[in-house]
């Protein structure tokens, strides 16, 4: 086949990955349960001989209300009490598949804004990568909602609109950060803190009971080992940074085809709230072409 008929075979292929990548997005929203969950457990990033003694504790202690917290099993909690927000979420995976041997990669870069006052949010997801989506090639796809009215723009820049929402395909600006990173049920401060963006952070630390993280697929074989770093502002009760490293063997990632075979390496994962956005409204409109 030449070079130029193959080109609408290689568009139908993309807007079929894309729209199987949207489904999948769903899927997970649904979804949301601790990787791990009566499978293989995660184990514990808290190592108890280098804990901080409790004179460290008492004279490093985070604000009245924040000796401990309970209200981030989303990682994006209480954004929703600010009028504007904005976060990122990137990832990245290299490793081996674990029934041919071959390279295994995957690369995520999420952007989600929010704004309160007129129930709107606008995503803008890019992944590529054959341990992510099946796909080398990378995908971007944008969403856009106000109030129940969806708005979706595929890879070949194609929009689809929804009034009512009631195309499940096109709900990727429902797509937040507890689908992919998700978050910490309880957790306690190291009593390190510092400024970080203006801001006073505290570092807390958790155990594995308290972690969940969806874009683990794991099986009754499979192993992960993680370690997480955790920084929130009790200023405007908020996570500003949460990092996950997950050394992982025999699972699936994300959206990856859960018949195919599973992959073993490297899992990086990081969300950043923008501290300058937070309490800024937002311009969210219509895509372009819609």
């Amino acid at each position: 086949m030449n070079a130029m008929n193959s080109m609408p075979v290689l568009r139908w292929r993309i807007a079929w990955a894309a729209l199987i990548l949207t489904v999948a997005l769903i899927g997970l929203a649904a979804c949301t349960s601790s990787a791990g969950s009566g499978d293989a457990p995660l184990p514990t990033p808290l190592d108890l001989t280098v804990y901080p003694t409790a004179l460290f504790l008492t004279e490093n202690a985070p604000p009245a209300g924040f000796g401990e917290v309970t209200a981030f099993d989303a990682v994006d909690h209480n954004l929703a009490l600010h009028q504007g927000w904005t976060y990122t979420i990137t990832g990245q995976f290299d490793g081996l598949s674990d029934v041919s041997g071959e390279p295994m990669t995957g690369l995520l870069q999420i952007q989600v804004q929010g704004d309160e006052s007129s129930q709107a949010r606008w995503v803008v997801l890019e992944a590529g990568g054959n341990a992510f989506v099946d796909l080398t090639d990378t995908v971007s796809l944008q969403g856009v909602r106000f109030g129940n009215d969806y708005y979706m723009v595929d890879a070949n820049q194609h929009c689809t609109v929804d009034p009512g929402g009631q195309m499940i395909e096109t709900r990727l600006a429902d797509l937040d950060a507890a689908q992919i990173i998700g978050g910490i049920t309880h957790a306690v401060p190291t009593g390190f803190h510092e400024d970080r963006d203006g801001l006073h952070a505290w570092q807390y630390t958790f155990m594995v009971e308290s972690m969940q993280l969806p874009a683990i697929h794991q099986r009754a074989d499979s192993r992960v080992t993680v370690a997480a770093d955790l920084w929130i502002v009790p200023e405007i009760n908020a996570v500003l940074v949460y990092e996950v490293n997950a050394t992982v063997a025999r699972v699936h990632l994300l959206w990856a085809d859960q018949t195919q075979s599973t992959v073993s390496g490297t899992l990086y994962l990081r969300y950043e709230l923008d501290v300058a956005s937070l309490g800024t409204l937002p311009n969210i409109s219509i895509p372009f072409g819609c």
